[in-house]
């Protein structure tokens, strides 16, 4: 039995290896199409330290993912967006957000919403540009800009 699974394993290793040619073997075939033996050279090294920057480059990433801790693989997976319903209103606009932060409204009108992260976000309408910063709770705080002009202020938050 132990014969049989050698000599398969042989066999799997050659037609493994079948298809693989050595350094010496590019160099002559790279030769035969009429190309100096200097540029030949050149591009064997080229292959040789391309395939040696992608190996270390996946050894570097195999390292660092398996220096992390279990508890931050499953945290990368995961990103903390609490998105409720809110409105944000000061004496000079009133804004809402509807759940999940795929549609507001600024002063009564329809605007647009546009996610940096996980914690920020801008919403674009009526002449006015409203931060939102997001912290772990829902929103931390938010503030208005004029599109145009220097007027701007901070906006009371009210989550439901």
């Amino acid at each position: 039995m132990k014969a049989k699974l050698m000599v398969l394993t042989g066999l799997m290793s050659a037609v493994f290896l079948a298809g693989c040619t050595s350094p010496a073997q590019r160099m002559a075939a790279c030769e035969a199409q009429g190309v100096s033996k200097d540029t030949c050279y050149l591009s064997e090294q080229n292959r040789q330290q391309g395939i040696n920057n992608a190996s270390l480059a996946a050894a570097y990433a195999n390292a660092a993912n398996a220096t992390r801790p279990a508890e931050q693989h499953a945290q990368a997976a995961h990103v903390a967006d609490p998105m409720r319903e809110a409105t944000l209103s000061s004496n000079v606009l009133k804004a809402t957000l509807s759940n999940g932060f795929f549609t507001a409204t600024v002063n009564g009108k329809k605007a647009t919403v546009k996610r940096f992260n996980a914690n920020f976000y801008e919403i674009h309408g009526a002449g006015y540009v409203i931060s939102v910063s997001m912290n772990d709770d829902g929103i931390d705080s938010a503030s208005w800009n004029k599109t145009h002009g220097r007027d701007h202020g901070v906006l009371t938050v009210t989550q439901k």
